[in-house]
C-alpha cells in the first residue's frame, strides 16, 4: 500500500473514531438526567400506598373509663407508622378523651378544630376548653360559645370495644375548616 493510501485510511480511522467517540459522549449526557430521575419514580414515599383504611390502635382496658362518663385523657400510641423506607414502631402520635356510656365508648381527638391548640376537659363545669380562642365544646363535643371560631365540633374517631379493650381508628384532621377532612 502507498503512503498516500495509508495517509487516507489513517484519516477515515480518526474520522470514524472522533464521530463514534462523539455520539458516544452525546448519548451518554442525554442519558445522564434520564438516569437521575430513576429514583423518583422507585421512592416508596412518592407512591401511593393503597392502604388508605385508618389501622385500629389500643388505647386502654374498658373498665379502666369511669362509668359516669366523665371524660378521661390517653395518650395515642401506633404501634407501627411507615415513613418511606423506615418502619418505626411505638410512636406518640397524640391524644384523646375517651368517655364512657355503658359499653359504648366515644373518642374525641384533644386538637381544637380551630387551630389545633390542646384543648382541656373541665370537671367543674362537664366541658371541653381551648385556652387559645376561649371557645367551649359541650360534653358531647358540639360547639357551645357563642360566635366561636372553631368551625366544628371536637372531632370523633371510630371507637370499638372487644374483649374489654377500647380500640379507635386515631387520625389527625385539617384544622380551621368545616368539613372533617383526615389529614
Amino acid at each position: 500500500m502507498s503512503e498516500s493510501s495509508n495517509n487516507k485510511k489513517n484519516k477515515e480511522d480518526r474520522r470514524k473514531f472522533i464521530v463514534t467517540t462523539t455520539i458516544g459522549a452525546s448519548a451518554a449526557c442525554a442519558l445522564f438526567p434520564l438516569a437521575s430521575g430513576i429514583p423518583s419514580l422507585l421512592d416508596p414515599a412518592t407512591k401511593e400506598s393503597g392502604n388508605t383504611e385508618v389501622p385500629w390502635t389500643k388505647i386502654t382496658k374498658l373498665a379502666s373509663l369511669p362509668k359516669d362518663g366523665t371524660p378521661t385523657k390517653f395518650e395515642v400510641i401506633l404501634a407501627k407508622v411507615r415513613d418511606a423506607w423506615t418502619t418505626y414502631t411505638n410512636i406518640p402520635a397524640g391524644a384523646v378523651y375517651l368517655a364512657r356510656s355503658g359499653d359504648q365508648v366515644t373518642a374525641f381527638n384533644l386538637k381544637c378544630p380551630h387551630l389545633g391548640c390542646a384543648v382541656d376537659y373541665r370537671k367543674k363545669s362537664n366541658d371541653y376548653f381551648c385556652p387559645c380562642h376561649n371557645s367551649t365544646f359541650a360534653i358531647d363535643g358540639s360547639v357551645t360559645t357563642e360566635n366561636s371560631p372553631s368551625p366544628r365540633g371536637m372531632d370523633t374517631m371510630d371507637t370499638k370495644v372487644d374483649k374489654g379493650v377500647v380500640w379507635i381508628r386515631f387520625q389527625q384532621f385539617r384544622p380551621n375548616i368545616a368539613e372533617k377532612v383526615p389529614v
